[in-house]
């Protein structure tokens, strides 16, 4: 199965981390993440990454090949969006601020009103509240709304990626078909839906022939990776 892409997530489970270092032994695939190298690291085995094709970052806006950074798309913020979120931040009802909010990845910024230094139940309390509150989609559609040059989605638990415009995880497919140019292409993430990170990405191979979109249970759900699992294994009895 050939030019399979997936998304990196959460630091893997023992049991699927045994699960996937046998599939990627019969399968290409790169993977595919909103965060920088550093932190999917922390997230996927050095051993796995050597495995991948690629790894694309920030967002598709970095590509790493064998451990070097192949290309990187650029992105200054303005002093008036840093207001813009900074003033967001200050007027949020949640209550609390743990830190490291407003995140510059050098191709895209990240933006967290409890912020990226919370704990992993700070995290978690964020994330309901948010489900309810529904925050972050409100924060994401004023800033498609007043800078029309940018693009917002959320990602994760707790944050919103901001690029501009098409700098985002649809340069992708275009991308890896430089590699694979006559394959069938699946995706599978946590975030297809309108509105998530992983959504203009689905939308271009909804388009495009010879592609495949899988969500991967709920948004952001602890056992997401069991869906994964189960996606995975199908195709590969297919």
């Amino acid at each position: 199965m050939d030019g399979t892409l997936t998304p990196s997530r959460r630091e893997m489970t023992p049991g699927f981390e045994e699960f996937f270092s046998q599939w990627i032994k019969e399968n290409t695939f790169f993977l595919v993440s909103g965060s920088d190298l550093e932190k999917i690291k922390e997230q996927v085995p050095q051993y796995i990454l050597d495995f991948s094709e690629g790894v694309f970052t920030c967002g598709g806006n970095q590509l790493w090949l064998n451990s070097k950074l192949s290309y990187n798309h650029e992105f200054k913020p303005s002093e008036d969006l840093i207001s813009f979120l900074k003033e967001k931040m200050k007027n949020s009802k949640y209550p609390l601020r743990a830190g490291n909010h407003i995140e510059d990845r050098g191709s895209m910024l990240n933006f967290s009103i409890i912020g990226r230094d919370c704990s992993l139940h700070e995290r978690l309390d964020y994330f309901e509240y948010d489900v309810k509150a529904q925050e972050r989609a409100s924060i994401a559609n004023e800033i498609i709304a007043k800078w029309d040059n940018l693009d917002a989605v959320i990602g994760g638990q707790i944050s919103i990626d901001i690029t501009p415009k098409g700098m985002n995880k649809s340069q992708v497919l275009s991308e890896v078909k430089k590699f694979y140019s006559d394959e069938e292409y699946i995706f599978i993430g946590d975030r297809t839906m309108e509105g998530g990170n992983d959504y203009p990405l689905a939308k271009i191979m909804h388009e495009t022939p010879h592609c495949s979109v899988y969500q991967a249970g709920e948004p952001s759900a602890e056992d997401g990776y069991k869906d994964t699992q189960k996606i995975l294994e199908k195709l590969s009895d297919q």
